[in-house]
């Protein structure tokens, strides 16, 4: 797993906590100053401490901050993986028309971008695939139809073999 990858992933979560911290502090601290201002303007000071003006608020907005902090990074964990199921799939894609003959079309790999470059690398890997074999063909097409003395027909048909073997191991 590429460091890059993982720092882009760490940096969304990151962002979707600070933010849900942010509204978090932004409300509570506009509940708090209310709370504690009516406190103080009808004199009820039967409270031993401000938490008690603020237990019930503070519950309700912990739990707030929870459960949002929580769905946001589950809709970014859910929009993560279709990104990366839809590139995957390209590249499957790709693999299986690979094995069925299809060299020459590209991946067309899309999404994250550790995806993108290993769908650029598939798609060098068949470029070269393809171009062994097209070598392979204009040395059996030359085999086949030029005469060649026994020693230089030898000599090719070897290097011919080693090719083969470069492309199907």
């Amino acid at each position: 797993m590429n460091p890059r990858f993982q720092f882009g992933v760490t940096l969304s979560f990151s962002i979707a906590v600070f933010a849900g911290g942010a509204l978090f502090g932004w409300s509570f601290y506009r509940c708090a100053k209310s709370a504690l201002r009516i406190a103080s303007l009808q004199a009820h000071y039967h409270f031993l401490t401000p938490y008690a003006i603020l237990e019930d608020p503070l519950i309700r907005h912990v739990a707030i901050l929870s459960a949002g902090v929580l769905a946001a990074c589950l809709l970014l964990l859910a929009l993560l993986l279709r990104r990366i199921r839809r590139g995957v799939g390209g590249l499957v894609d790709s693999l299986h028309r690979s094995a069925q003959g299809d060299l020459s079309t590209p991946t067309g790999a899309e999404g994250l971008t550790d995806i993108v470059r290993l769908g650029t690398k598939i798609d060098a890997a068949r470029t070269r695939t393809l171009q062994r074999i097209h070598e392979i063909r204009a040395e059996v097409d030359l085999l086949r139809n030029e005469p060649l003395p026994d020693e230089e027909f030898a000599r090719r048909w070897s290097a011919l073999k080693t090719a083969f073997r470069k492309v199907a191991p």
